[in-house]
């Protein structure tokens, strides 16, 4: 018998395919964001402040981390859709409600952990020097900081439960975080371990504040301005379901507006751009060259229930678009499945045109859910889609059937949302290899985000909006 040779086994062997190492656009934020944390203590070790011990020294070291921490903040919920960086906005504010809390905690503790060394000594120590810094002038700054953040921090996380509109909510939320910011930095420069032996570092913390404080201001200063100058009217608003209206707005001028399918803007439909009663919708679909927007809007509060007194003419403020979700999430992936329940079939109605509009031939499939079929929006033209769209399926979920089913002459199961008809809208097999968009409330996409993780879809290929700020 004739044995290959181990030259002969590299000839018939199949070429090694090339490896390439690819970041996940939120890999490449979480770099940025973790580069931009360390960025101050790299520059406060060069300084060569020497610590006692190694307690004091992470101790620094985490006290500049949280500070930079806590001036990033301020880009994060800043609505920069012009900075790459902070542009991907529900990720953007995801961070900036986690790391708040986490900064709430660790600020709490700072002055304990501070105090910490002088309990293992006695507590007369420990009291003393807890005296002392409550009571010290040099301190003064730090107390009403520690005192302030732990409110507000409070303020935030509670927000749903106090009784206060939101617009009330966000003006507290900005000028109480304006405040601590400055009482942190005066205190940073004044007792911070490096502040005090190295003047120039404070430069830092100066700067910070600075950028902190000019983008507040162009915020709500400098970007109603702008936002004024670009104004949108009302061409049309309309009920299209039970409990959901399509608005239609126009640029006034009719110039071009550049948008994505599956983005959404903040829209301002009182008398100025300043006021801070902004309401953020999905866009359902437009008109880039006539500057034209509609969207999908459910009746859910106080403003989305008086929709009915807008009028034709009337002037809408418009600041966006934002969002990171597009149809270029899907391009290398085998198939699509668009999970939208109630009004999230806004964002995935506009994803779904801009597929038709590519001749998409991968699978598509759609799952809307509702409580009845009364309350479901763009059926005809969903419908007309799985006749023009090659591979396009549709199936709609009602926890009430219609009386008469034979009438509706669709396919329609009664329940929810579950893995069973996530799994049905899934090629086997192709789990891996598969792209979900989803939009609806938050313990829709919480539930269903769980149930594509656990039959396998990774969760690069999940991609959704929640609108929740």
């Amino acid at each position: 018998m004739k044995h290959a040779t181990s030259l002969e086994l590299d000839r018939n062997a199949r070429p090694l395919e090339s490896v390439s190492f690819r970041l996940t656009e939120k890999q490449k934020l979480i770099l940025t964001y973790s580069v931009m944390l360390v960025a101050p203590w790299v520059i406060a070790s060069a300084q060569g402040v020497e610590f006692h011990d190694i307690y004091r020294y992470v101790l620094s070291a985490l006290n500049v981390i949280a500070m930079m921490a806590f001036f990033i903040q301020f880009p994060l919920a800043g609505r920069l859709r012009n900075l790459s960086w902070f542009s991907n906005i529900d990720w953007s504010i995801s961070t900036h409600k986690t790391i708040g809390k986490w900064l709430g905690i660790f600020f709490f503790l700072h002055p304990l952990l501070i105090v910490a060394p002088k309990a293992l000594l006695s507590a007369d120590d420990l009291m003393t020097s807890a005296t002392s810094m409550i009571t010290s002038p040099n301190t003064l700054t730090g107390v009403i900081a520690w005192v302030a953040m732990a409110v507000w921090v409070l303020m935030a996380v509670f927000k749903n439960r106090l009784n206060i509109r939101y617009e009330t909510w966000r003006l507290l939320h900005v000028c109480g975080f304006i405040a601590i910011a400055t009482l942190a930095a005066f205190h940073i420069t004044s007792v911070g371990s490096h502040g005090q032996y190295e003047q120039e570092f404070n430069l830092v913390w100066w700067g910070l504040y600075a950028a902190s404080m000019t983008l507040v201001l162009y915020n709500y200063l400098i970007k109603p301005r702008l936002i004024r100058s670009q104004p949108f009217a009302v061409r049309e608003i309309t009920k299209v379901s039970d409990c959901d209206w399509k608005l239609t707005i126009q640029s006034e001028s009719q110039s071009k507006v550049s948008f994505e399918a599956g983005q959404f803007v903040w829209i301002n439909t009182s008398h100025t751009p300043f006021n801070l009663e902004q309401h953020p919708f999905s866009i359902a679909g437009g008109e880039m060259e006539t500057g034209t927007l509609s969207f999908i809007i459910r009746e859910l509060g106080d403003y989305t229930s008086s929709l009915n007194t807008l009028h034709p003419g009337q002037t809408v403020y418009v600041d966006g678009p934002y969002g990171a979700m597009s149809v270029d999430q899907s391009n290398v992936s085998s198939g699509i499945t668009l999970i939208a329940g109630g009004a999230g079939i806004a964002p995935l109605l506009g994803l779904l045109r801009e597929f038709a509009k590519r001749n998409e031939t991968r699978p598509v499939r759609l799952i809307y859910g509702n409580q009845s079929l009364e309350r479901m929006v763009a059926i005809p033209e969903l419908q007309a889609l799985t006749s023009t769209m090659r591979n396009f399926s549709l199936k709609l979920i009602c926890n009430q059937l219609p009386e008469n089913m034979e009438e509706a002459r669709l396919d329609i199961r009664q329940g929810v949302i579950d893995e069973s008809a996530i799994r049905a809208a899934i090629d086997p097999g192709k789990h891996a290899d598969w792209t979900v968009y989803l939009c609806g409330p938050e313990g829709m996409i919480a539930a269903n985000v769980k149930q594509l993780r656990a039959i396998g879809v990774p969760s690069n290929n999940i991609h959704f909006e929640q609108l929740a700020f």
